[in-house]
């Protein structure tokens, strides 16, 4: 719901004419925040994500701060919310004590930096709803987000790294750590869309598999974990396409009639892509793995980003 400003004089009292401590007697400062916050949003919506609070605690607080007040702050005026004359009086007044209501100017808080980096994997279906959710009700937060890819070296200057490895003993993040996880192992298969493969008709061998394109991401080859399908892709001499993003491979499985090597759960996500297990008997996995910097993390900030990793897979356990 937008807010506009209503017409009208105001007559607010000056910082001489209206002592501190009677014209702000018994005030929330945190409602006087809120309201300010509204008041200069313009949205009640906007004002809560500026604040990092839920929009129900916002109204709450405005609710408390009219009941100060004694008079109503909004107005509605046709399909609009208006400030009232007494919302105009007390944003006046607020403006004007900002420093002795000790409220911050929002606009100019310095917020502490996050940086994350995820492999582009787990960014595409796992994590990459929760962070826009996060960012959505947070309009304040500092975050720098890396991308890796199958080829990407452990990112040494963040606070959290999300990222895939072979099984086996944990691996070195590139930086000294407190938290060190296995969130969940991902089996990789190849993969087709269904409208390209009737069931009579799907490749269930090696030589089978000659008549498809094979579409193959950038960096894989390097990884002794997808060993069976590498040997594969090695093995051609035509109908291979290479891509150097996640997105793109998945685009080229769906619409351009290719197989390729994707996490297991990828069908859950979308109905149209088929796993072929028989291609390849022997395993190939990896796991995604969390790591939080030691020295940051005791920050609230970045503890909210670890509980946002770590609640996305849990979300989803009965995918692995």
């Amino acid at each position: 719901m937008t807010l506009q400003e209503g017409a009208g004089p105001v007559h607010a009292p000056g910082l001489d004419e209206t002592p501190l401590d009677p014209a702000l007697l018994g005030l929330d400062h945190e409602a006087a925040r809120c309201f300010l916050a509204a008041a200069r949003c313009g949205c009640f919506m906007q004002a809560a994500r500026s604040l990092s609070i839920k929009p129900t605690l916002l109204r709450k607080k405005l609710a408390q701060l009219a009941a100060w007040s004694g008079q109503p702050l909004f107005v509605h005026q046709g399909n609009t919310v208006v400030l009232s004359p007494e919302g105009r009086r007390l944003r006046q007044l607020f403006s004007a004590r900002l420093g002795l209501l000790d409220l911050p100017r929002a606009q100019h808080e310095e917020q502490p930096r996050v940086r994350i980096a995820v492999a582009e994997t787990l960014l595409h279906d796992i994590l990459g709803r929760d962070l826009l959710a996060y960012l959505r009700q947070h309009a304040r937060v500092r975050l720098d987000l890396l991308r890796l890819d199958s080829t990407s070296a452990p990112a040494a200057e963040v606070d959290v790294q999300v990222w895939l490895a072979p099984e086996g003993p944990p691996p070195d993040p590139g930086f000294p750590c407190d938290t060190l996880a296995c969130l969940a192992p991902l089996d990789y298969l190849p993969h087709v869309a269904k409208r390209y493969s009737r069931e009579s008709s799907r490749p269930r061998s090696l030589l089978e598999l000659e008549d498809y394109m094979l579409v193959d991401l950038s960096g894989q080859s390097a990884l002794e974990a997808l060993a069976p399908w590498n040997r594969a892709i090695a093995a051609r001499r035509s109908g291979v396409t290479r891509v150097n993003a996640y997105e793109v491979q998945r685009q080229m499985i769906q619409w351009s009639a290719c197989i390729g090597l994707l996490p297991h759960y990828v069908p859950l996500i979308d109905k149209n892509l088929l796993a072929l297990p028989a291609l390849f008997p022997q395993p190939m996995t990896l796991s995604a793995w969390l790591a939080v910097r030691s020295e940051a993390s005791e920050r609230d900030e970045v503890q909210r980003i670890v509980t946002l990793v770590r609640a996305a897979f849990e979300e989803r356990r009965d995918w692995f």
